[in-house]
């Protein structure tokens, strides 16, 4: 963790430069705002600077209306947060990613205590591989999205490690980045381990003990100036997501797009 959040020199060989990834903004971030005004808030998320988005539910908006929404705004959805675990989560999952033509159906989170023992990793990683037949067949990618708790030890091995080892190769990791670090990892490390498999970033940033609330990316213990110098070449989006926030959430998402151009500038140049 010592790299991520100290202030240590850039990689020399850096991966951003061959291909910079785009940014996005994880919804969830804006829940409350998406909840009372829905078109409104995704105008402001287009003219903040954002590329893209990921979805965390719909907000009782038609699938059909969001969908026209987002190309109207020139905003690609690149991911969903989604229900993928029950049987009646995934076929609602998959219909709606048709509708959005959304390639990537992410499992967002999973109880804590299925990282508490190499049993639960092992029949969480059979579920998830299972669950990756059926997504391949529609056409579509399924990712994981860590927490903190991944990274716990178990029988002196990283839960995370043990539960990678078992996934089908072709499940991706949104690696979120501040969560690892919470949890006592590396990012930079992870990504080293595991260059072929992180395809997103997640960018959160706040004091790393205690954890929240969080900040603008930039303004917290993480240093991502590092952490985006060290990226893998399998890593095309970068989004910014903020749980909960100690100033205006809006202003925060806001801010999170100046700080990282003056983060990446001297990595670029």
């Amino acid at each position: 963790m010592d790299r991520a959040i100290e202030n240590v020199g850039m990689y020399e060989s850096c991966n951003w430069v061959i291909m910079k990834p785009k940014l996005g903004l994880q919804l969830y971030s804006l829940r409350e705002q998406l909840s009372v005004n829905f078109e409104k808030t995704l105008e402001e998320v287009a003219l903040a600077g954002y590329d893209g988005v990921e979805l965390a539910g719909l907000y009782n908006q038609k699938t059909e209306h969001v969908a026209k929404l987002l190309q109207d705004l020139n905003l690609k959805l690149v991911a969903m947060h989604c229900d993928v675990l029950t049987d009646e989560g995934l076929k609602q999952s998959l219909k709606e990613a048709e509708v959005l033509n959304c390639e990537n159906l992410i499992c967002p989170w999973v109880v804590s205590d299925t990282f508490a023992s190499e049993k639960g990793i092992r029949l969480f990683a059979e579920k998830l591989n299972n669950v990756n037949q059926q997504i391949k067949a529609h056409g579509k990618n399924l990712l994981f999205h860590n927490h903190d708790f991944e990274f716990k030890r178990i029988n002196g091995e990283c839960a995370f490690d043990l539960f990678a080892a078992q996934l089908d190769a072709s499940i991706y990791f949104e690696l979120d980045a501040y969560l690892a670090a919470v949890g006592g990892a590396d990012p930079i490390e992870i990504m080293t381990s595991f260059p072929n498999r992180i395809k997103m970033l997640h960018l959160k940033d706040g004091l790393i003990f205690p954890p929240n609330p969080n900040m603008a990316v930039g303004d917290g213990n993480m240093n991502y100036t590092a952490i985006l110098a060290a990226l893998p070449l399998s890593v095309s989006w970068l989004f910014v997501e903020l749980e909960d926030c100690a100033t205006d959430m809006f202003e925060a998402v806001r801010k999170c797009v100046r700080n990282l151009a003056k983060i990446t500038s001297p990595i670029i140049t």
